[in-house]
């Protein structure tokens, strides 16, 4: 029997790989905060605009 992840639509790799998924988590503190500092760099927001 083969062991490893098998997705509901059947395939077998995800998008990322596990070392690209470890290094997010890995890294999660400073990545989110650099990804902040840009997003104010250019006048944007993870927040959603206020409707009127």
């Amino acid at each position: 029997m083969e062991s490893g992840i098998l997705f509901d639509d059947l395939h077998k790799t995800g998008i990322f790989t596990w070392d690209y998924l470890h290094h997010l988590g890995s890294n999660k503190f400073s990545l989110s905060r650099n990804y902040i500092k840009t997003l104010r760099k250019h006048g944007l927001s993870r927040d959603p605009q206020r409707r009127k």
